[in-house]
């Protein structure tokens, strides 16, 4: 498999508190609040921003990088890619390979399993890895209160080379169940709630165990919705940490994913196992990392979860709305 080299995330600093967006409709709060972007913030920006602090952390270089693969859920354009422009963004421009992977939260581990392909088959010497998502929900619809921003990204190397982690195996549980769908430029529709936990801890466990047996130190198992994480966990039997940024970030789509992998990835100790599962339509892609050195980041996720602004419902939907028109 494929070393690790380096890891970043970036999360807006605007936030608004989920009790703020129900009331606004006379609904029901859940608990945490939500990352809203900027006025200039998109899915490309905040993968650009992740990039650099992840090819900080791994001490490499843009002009170094060999291939870009990018993940999003949200992106505006039916025609734009995210990939070349980070990678303009890095400096990796010319020869190099580029890759968007979209339609899933799953294109997050879909990237970083087509970057450990490209490495270990000696076309890419380091490939970036990046996930960014700006998630839209029309106002007053159930998705609203927890459609999140950030991003996160990871640097990825050979396995002789050195870095931070490496990723020991992966394995997928393919379901073609789709659940939450969204047309272009609409709200997501997030269908019936227990059948998509089911189908989610399903896929879930499903993934995990094809991996065969494992006993992670940490666990990085985003969700759309609080609470199933942990589910898919406990229906595992693994007695693992568990490290999430639903509750201060909201959902981020494939943004979340590597999210939640930094955030495991920052708590973990040297020889350290995490566990990486992540879901979306289509099934899960489950990897089992070994933490080989711990780095100190120049901004720590936590860092940029503890920095954060206030704003009222409006600012929140004046910007999202921004972006949308992008």
């Amino acid at each position: 498999m494929v070393t690790i080299r380096g890891y970043g995330a970036y999360v807006p600093l605007y936030r608004i508190e989920r009790t703020a967006i129900a009331e606004q409709h006379g609904d029901y709060a859940g608990g945490g609040e939500t990352a809203v972007p900027a006025h200039d913030e998109d899915v490309v920006s905040l993968a650009v921003s992740a990039a650099k602090h992840a090819l900080d952390h791994a001490g490499v270089d843009g002009t170094d990088l060999d291939a870009v693969y990018a993940a999003t859920t949200s992106d505006p354009f039916d025609e734009r890619g995210v990939a070349p422009h980070v990678g303009y963004a890095v400096g990796a421009d010319g020869a190099v390979r580029t890759g968007d992977f979209q339609g899933s939260a799953r294109a997050a581990t879909n990237a970083l399993l087509a970057a450990d392909d490209t490495v270990t088959a000696g076309r890419a010497e380091t490939a970036l890895v990046v996930a960014a998502d700006v998630l839209h929900a029309d106002p007053g619809t159930s998705a609203e209160q927890t459609a999140g921003a950030g991003a996160g990204a990871l640097v990825v190397g050979p396995d002789s080379a050195s870095g931070v982690a490496t990723v020991e195996d992966a394995a997928s549980e393919t379901t073609g169940f789709v659940g939450r769908f969204k047309r272009a430029s609409s709200s997501p529709q997030e269908g019936d709630g227990r059948f998509n936990r089911e189908n989610y801890l399903d896929a879930v466990t499903g993934a995990v165990e094809r991996l065969g047996d494992v006993d992670p130190d940490h666990a990085a198992v985003p969700e759309p919705d609080g609470g199933w994480g942990d589910r898919a966990l406990s229906a595992l039997d693994l007695d693992a940490e568990s490290h999430g940024t639903f509750d201060a970030v909201g959902f981020a789509g494939a943004g979340s994913v590597l999210l939640d992998t930094v955030a495991a990835l920052d708590a973990a100790a040297e020889g350290d196992r995490v566990l990486l599962a992540a879901y979306g339509p289509g099934g899960s892609d489950a990897a089992e990392l070994t933490v080989t050195e711990v780095r100190d980041q120049e901004m720590t996720l936590q860092e940029y979860l503890d920095s954060k602004e206030y704003v009222t419902y409006a600012k929140h939907r004046d910007y999202r709305e921004l972006e949308v028109s992008a």
